[in-house]
């Protein structure tokens, strides 16, 4: 039974393979693109890409997706990685 719907829905299995793969090659283009503005920002208020240059953590958002993706802001963008910017010291009123 299990044998024949797979061969009933195999078209319709393949179409839905090649939906994800289109939808997910796009994502990776997409994120990729981001990458290499934000990367590019970066680079012209003076900072430089955190490990590697800017195409390579453009070409590793293209072949990781969304993961890479998020390594990338997690470095360059997190307040966790990010130094704290002290405020001077103000008097208080007690």
């Amino acid at each position: 039974m299990l044998q024949e719907l797979a061969q009933q829905y195999s078209h319709s299995i393949q179409t839905f393979y090649l939906l994800i793969l289109i939808v997910n090659a796009f994502i990776h283009i997409l994120f990729a693109g981001a990458v290499a503005k934000d990367a590019g920002q970066l680079q012209k208020v003076g900072q430089q890409p955190a490990l590697v240059a800017a195409p390579t953590w453009a070409f590793a958002t293209l072949l990781g997706g969304v993961f890479i993706a998020a390594v990338y802001w997690f470095i360059h963008h997190s307040t966790l990685t990010r130094p704290v910017a002290h405020q001077p010291n103000t008097p208080r009123n007690n």
